[in-house]
């Protein structure tokens, strides 16, 4: 990569919040009703750091062939910190650039292939739905963790508790048109989680099973948790400018922009609002998220 400096995909979600985004003991039952022990390789789609894989590892076969692609220049380089900790889990780890679409392995390859939060962001899922499915060796498992993201915007806080009828519309439809924009651009669909079972399915996955991840941040006073903490930092992180959806509103229908500028005159005090209610301890919210564990077999 020429400019290690450079954004890499989805950079600002991984910081330390990402690191409590599962319950140990779910993953632990997760890991027992799909016999994870019987897997002795395993390739991570769209890697990023390779969250999601080094917490599978552990409830994986002993010494375990762990491989790992990501088509973003900053997350294809091998990282020393990545690498060691697969070592210290006893697991052979191997990195390389690829897309999701064209996965460079053989058929029937992998024990167990599996993606977090990257199919979301495809503009043709179906495709890497069918290489993961080509490169998994038949009775192989597909696991693919995926969100339903518009339903964050009828998640209630202390913020919000009073807001009429009308302010909750208005957030859901603008909610609903950023995601619209987004898959017109070609840049996936936020909340295909609830479509991807079907999708394994028509895919010719069998033995499709849905679960819901147990995981909740729940914030209030005085935030002093890790998690929490944690969760601060990411909001801070992320609270840009609402002018830079204008481009997905475009993308969605020139007629959206009046509503996109009413919102954003009507709100523009929210992100202020919220920094001091967290300033003064009087905000809080149950935290939960629709998050899919979705599995199948070849």
């Amino acid at each position: 990569m020429e400019n290690s400096e450079a954004q890499g995909h989805s950079e600002d979600y991984f910081g330390g919040y990402r690191d409590f985004w599962w319950n140990k003991d779910f993953l632990d039952l997760m890991a027992e009703r799909l016999r994870l022990k019987q897997h002795h390789s395993l390739l991570d789609v769209g890697c990023g750091l390779c969250h999601w894989s080094r917490l599978l590892t552990p409830y994986l076969a002993e010494n375990p062939d762990i491989y790992a692609v990501d088509n973003d220049p900053k997350w294809s380089v091998e990282d020393p910190e990545v690498k060691e900790d697969f070592r210290k889990l006893g697991a052979r780890f191997s990195l390389q650039a690829a897309d999701a679409r064209t996965l460079p392995f053989e058929d029937d390859f992998f024990d167990m292939v599996t993606c977090q939060t990257v199919l979301i962001h495809i503009k043709n899922p179906a495709l890497a739905i069918a290489e993961m499915k080509r490169v998994l060796k038949p009775g192989g498992t597909i696991l693919c963790v995926e969100p339903n993201n518009r339903v964050q915007s009828l998640i209630k806080s202390s913020l919000s508790a009073d807001d009429s009828v009308e302010e909750t519309l208005e957030h859901v439809k603008y909610a609903l048109i950023y995601e619209k924009g987004k898959k017109k651009r070609g840049e996936g669909d936020n909340s295909l989680g609830d479509l991807l079972p079907g999708m394994l399915a028509e895919a010719g996955f069998r033995d499709i099973e849905v679960r819901l991840s147990d995981k909740a941040i729940a914030m209030y006073p005085p935030y002093a948790k890790p998690e929490q903490e944690a969760t601060l930092q990411q909001w801070a992180r992320v609270s840009g400018d609402a002018a830079d959806d204008e481009v997905y509103f475009k993308s969605a229908g020139r007629g959206y922009l009046a509503f996109y500028e009413m919102y954003r005159r009507k709100y523009a005090h929210l992100g202020e609002r919220m920094a001091e209610a967290i300033e003064n301890h009087s905000y809080h919210a149950g935290g939960g998220t629709i998050m899919y564990l979705i599995s199948g077999t070849k």
